[in-house]
């Protein structure tokens, strides 16, 4: 299996939110993209990250969702550090919540398709 197949769909979305890492270090992140496995984040914040590193994560939208995440990977240039993480651990209630965020997004785009 292709090493970039992921099982669930990404939206596009644009969301803010927080990490903190293990070391209690936090700092702000715009969500680019979510799906009910992980998300692709941004920040213009000097930070110190590592791929495998475990951090907390903290997306708001109509309800905070909040998991623990494993950092996969790391793109820095000049003004942004961009980097996906995968969730491992939520419990129930942020699930749904997240679940629900993916399902309204997810009828979103199909009705963005079917309306050109």
């Amino acid at each position: 299996m292709d090493a970039d197949k992921r099982y669930y769909t990404r939206y596009k979305v644009s969301l803010k939110g927080r990490v903190a890492t293990e070391k209690g270090f936090s700092f702000p992140v715009e969500v680019l993209d979510v799906s009910t496995e992980g998300a692709r984040l941004r920040t213009d914040s000097q930070i110190s990250l590592a791929v495998e590193e475990v951090v907390n994560i903290v997306i708001k939208w109509k309800a905070s969702i909040k998991a623990k995440a494993e950092v996969r990977w790391i793109k820095k240039d000049k003004f942004f550090t961009e980097f996906g993480v995968r969730f491992t651990e939520m419990d129930m209630a942020n699930r749904e919540v997240l679940s629900s965020l993916v399902s309204e997004f997810a009828l979103t785009s199909l009705s963005d398709l079917y309306s050109r």
